[in-house]
């Protein structure tokens, strides 16, 4: 029997070797019990799923196990974008939602997410209780109770219809500029295309046809994998570039000049548009990964900013408990105030093409303007695989005898918030973590220029990769 470890944001594994119809209908038969247990009334819950290889069946499968369990289930009439499962439980007043996606990872993946009562992720206290409940019990599958409790249901329009009221219309339908958009073969298609179509605009799409395969590319939507978007923003002379990755939870932007822009300029400036077109209160949680751009900003308007380990789990649990304005993390999740605890790449796209419709101004210039006032910033991020044990042992030695210098970068301090995070004297920073479940450490560093950046993240790697 294979063994099935719940990750920060559910379970992923591998097609047909871990991830099989067998495995799916023993998660899903865990999931029901804990929910009849936890749950004084059974309103339901919501399922759907992805483009990958067979989603659509992994998600029948589940939700047929959910109804056998004599519990609602209201199964997507097709694939949609994690946010719009995730509005959907809480639309309908739902006990919780589960999404069949392994999201950014490479196509041979698949996995699942859940979702709770709030349509945003679940605390690890509710993955444990249900990794607890494996294999205790057969899987449930009755025909009677299936056909009773099983509905198929079209989970996108009450979410348009609350995206339509969270986005100015009269400002973003005047935007100006070609806009190409590219979901990247994966939930997104379809979705990110009638969404900004519907206001009279019309953006050029590419890679908006489902591809279980993600036409040979990982469906992230960070700089490598965005070279196609960018040639398009070029040939096009459009304006802006929007991608989504493989469940539309995240965002990426290329600018007028074919130029990845940074996410950690992109939560400042759609934070600063909020207060001032919104005229909202809240403050800001944002990830251990991200800049400090916005805690410089945040001051200035007398708010808060709480750092959190990343995970946008972490995210959504300050975000339940702190009035918070906008939540972030470094791959391109956001969070906002008054519309879910969850992360969303859609109203994302949407709210940067309404902040550039109504300043009249290019991603270029805010940017510019953002680095004027709160100094350079260059940013990178090395995934290194490596013996996962050998990582481990090294990030332990780290943090318990931290150095005083990384070559000759002196450290002024370090934070083991989340792995361990060196602040260094000349203006920079490096985070190490290290993969629970995968021989895989992430090296991240900040720096005013992108030669240090560069030289740090070789010598992080050196860090963890030594005997």
């Amino acid at each position: 029997m294979s063994v099935i470890r719940f990750g920060t944001d559910g379970w992923r594994a591998i097609i047909a070797r871990e991830f099989t119809f067998d495995h799916v209908r023993s998660v899903a038969q865990a999931f029901s019990e804990f929910i009849k247990e936890a749950c004084q009334s059974l309103s339901g819950i919501a399922v759907s799923y992805d483009t990958r290889f067979m989603s659509d069946q992994f998600a029948r499968s589940v939700a047929e196990v959910i109804a056998s369990n004599q519990i609602p289930v209201l199964l997507s009439r097709q694939f949609t974008p994690t946010p719009v499962l995730s509005y959907a439980v809480k639309h309908f007043q739902l006990n919780a939602g589960l999404m069949i996606t392994a999201s950014h990872n490479p196509y041979h993946y698949n996995g699942i997410k859940f979702k709770s009562e709030y349509g945003g992720p679940v605390p690890v206290s509710m993955t444990q209780n249900i990794e607890k409940r494996l294999w205790i019990h057969n899987q449930q599958v009755n025909e009677k109770y299936i056909n009773h409790y099983l509905q198929h249901v079209d989970f996108f329009e009450g979410y348009q219809k609350h995206l339509n009221h969270y986005i100015n219309i009269d400002r973003i339908r005047f935007f100006r500029g070609k806009i190409v958009i590219d979901p990247m073969h994966g939930a997104g298609c379809g979705y990110l295309g009638a969404l900004i179509g519907q206001f009279g605009l019309k953006p050029i799409a590419i890679h908006d046809t489902p591809d279980v395969t993600f036409g040979g590319l990982q469906p992230e939507p960070i700089f490598p994998h965005l070279n196609e978007l960018a040639q398009s923003v070029i040939s096009n002379r459009a304006a802006v570039g929007l991608a989504v990755d493989g469940d539309a939870d995240r965002f990426g932007v290329i600018d007028g000049n074919g130029q990845f822009v940074q996410i950690h300029d992109l939560l400042p400036i759609l934070f600063e548009y909020l207060i001032k077109s919104r005229g909202w209160k809240g403050h800001v949680v944002r990830t251990s990964s991200m800049a400090d751009t916005i805690d410089q900003m945040a001051e200035q308007y007398h708010r808060s900013v709480w750092e959190v380990p990343v995970g946008f789990k972490n995210v959504a649990e300050k975000m339940l408990t702190e009035d918070t304005l906008i939540g972030g993390e470094e791959s391109g999740g956001f969070g906002y105030k008054n519309h879910l605890p969850e992360r969303d790449g859609l109203l994302s796209s949407l709210l940067l093409l309404e902040l550039l419709s109504q300043k009249q101004l290019t991603i270029n210039e805010l940017v510019n303007d953002l680095r004027n006032r709160f100094g350079p910033f260059a940013f990178g991020r090395i995934d290194h695989y490596h013996d996962l044990n050998r990582l481990k042992q090294n990030l332990s030695k780290l943090v318990t005898n931290p150095p005083d210098a990384i070559g000759a970068n002196s450290i002024e301090r370090v934070s083991t918030l989340d792995g361990i995070k060196f602040y260094f004297k000349q203006n920079a920073w490096m985070l190490i973590r290290v993969s629970d479940t995968e021989p895989l450490c992430r090296v991240y560093v900040a720096a005013d220029h992108q030669n240090r950046v560069e030289e740090l993240l070789r010598l992080g790697i050196q860090l963890m990769v030594q005997n």
